[in-house]
């Protein structure tokens, strides 16, 4: 049985991915102050401002420091496993969400891309509908954030190491439509990155 229609609206989770170790960054880049407030929370408010959606955080490296920064505002994954790479972080958020069996897409963000404000998450959704992917245009080729179909989820919770999301949203297998949103442009790797765009205007 489907589930939803093309009256409804598809049921999304969204996956903030926060679990690496940050080595170029010197460590803790979740908790970097971003205008007073630890980058993982300015992330979180914005995604967790969409209406309807459910929020996971998946959490590895200095997990004991971030959880209660996140609070009751998220489910909260820890990745055992974390130091094998991103592959594997969102393979632990996608079978949390599998267990739940009530979701027709995942929204998967990343911590570190400070600039994107709630709206242009919301762009990406306002173009799904439970079909197809809907991602983000780079210059070299389809990235986060992303929005994948159930169809994908298995997947996706498949993944492992160092192979991401990537994989899947230029692959041949599934079909993804791609967006423009300029504010995903720039993540924080370094501390030089985080002053770059602490400079800017917000």
């Amino acid at each position: 049985m489907s589930m939803h229609t093309d009256h409804t609206t598809p049921k999304l989770a969204a996956l903030v991915l926060a679990a690496g170790e940050s080595a170029r960054f010197g460590g803790r880049k979740q908790l970097a102050d971003i205008n007073g407030m630890p980058m993982i929370r300015h992330t979180l408010d914005r995604v967790a401002a969409l209406p309807g959606i459910e929020c996971f955080v998946v959490l590895g490296a200095f997990a004991d420091e971030i959880r209660p920064i996140i609070g009751s505002d998220a489910s909260i994954v820890e990745n055992d496993d974390w130091a094998s790479g991103m592959g594997s972080s969102i393979a632990a958020g996608m079978t949390a969400i599998l267990e739940q069996d009530r979701f027709d897409g995942v929204l998967i963000a990343l911590c570190d891309q400070i600039e994107l404000a709630t709206t242009d998450y919301a762009k990406l959704i306002g173009t799904f509908d439970g079909n197809d992917i809907i991602a983000t245009r780079h210059p070299d080729g389809l990235g986060v954030p992303a929005i994948f179909p159930r169809a994908t989820f298995d997947t996706l919770a498949a993944l492992s190491g160092t192979v991401g999301a990537r994989k899947i949203l230029n692959g041949p297998a599934h079909h993804g439509i791609g967006i423009d949103l300029p504010n995903a442009r720039f993540d924080i790797d370094t501390k030089d990155d985080l002053k770059a765009a602490l400079k800017q205007p917000a």
